[in-house]
């Protein structure tokens, strides 16, 4: 336990390095990290992605629009969604990649052997589904 508690402690540090130096929370970060991967995906789909609730999605994405970061534009096909985009700010920010949580991610990655990356998935996945607040539990 103090283990993971020591995670969460250094995620939260580094999420709020991240907001002084790069003006966007590790939450942030991974939004900005989907849309750039897919861009003009709607709010829907990358709220499925980060797995995260559509109205936590959407403060997210209220705020990184605020900055200038992202842009909304309506779906030409289903005028109720919204198709996200990256401005140019944030490809910027999105090629930027120095001290972000990816950044030690990686360089943790690439310390560890496959078979040490394989069992720390498979770990995460199953503390995730434990984890996870379920509606039929009571």
């Amino acid at each position: 336990m103090q283990t993971l508690w020591a995670l969460d402690h250094a995620l939260e540090a580094r999420s709020k390095w991240m907001l002084r130096n790069l003006g966007v929370t590790g939450p942030q970060r991974l939004l900005l990290r989907i849309i750039g991967e897919s861009p003009g995906c709607s709010q829907g789909v990358a709220a499925a992605r980060l797995r995260l609730d559509p109205g936590t999605v959407s403060r997210l994405v209220s705020g990184l629009e605020r900055q200038g970061l992202i842009q909304r534009g309506l779906d030409p096909a289903d005028g109720r969604k919204h198709r996200l985009t990256l401005t140019r700010r944030g490809e910027a920010l999105n090629a930027q990649v120095r001290g972000t949580v990816e950044a030690a991610v990686v360089e943790a990655l690439q310390a560890a052997s496959p078979q040490e990356v394989r069992q720390a998935r498979k770990f995460i996945r199953q503390l995730t589904e434990r984890l996870a607040i379920r509606d039929t539990e009571g």
